[in-house]
């Protein structure tokens, strides 16, 4: 039990870090853009052309699926591969 719970910790931990870091990028996207004029409109404007092809929105697809499967896995399993071969 010991396990599942410190490996489901770290999950969480690499997922709140991954948010807050996102959040603080956008929140800085935004001051720049009210800093030099632009406005606050200015980062919807520039999403609408974010991920325009089927190829960009594919492989951003597949990278997710990357990130997210294994640690389904280990969240689900408890447990993450052994390391042996580092020690």
């Amino acid at each position: 039990m010991n396990s599942n719970h410190k490996v489901r910790k770290q999950l969480l931990r690499k997922y709140v870090t991954i948010v807050v870091l996102g959040c603080l990028s956008l929140a800085y996207l935004y001051f720049e853009d009210w800093l030099f004029g632009y406005g606050l409109g200015n980062i919807s404007y520039i999403l609408n052309y974010l991920l325009s092809t089927l190829e960009e929105k594919l492989a951003t697809l597949l990278l997710l699926l990357f990130l997210l499967i294994p640690d389904l896995y280990a969240w689900i399993g408890g447990n993450q591969p052994s390391r042996d071969a580092e020690r």
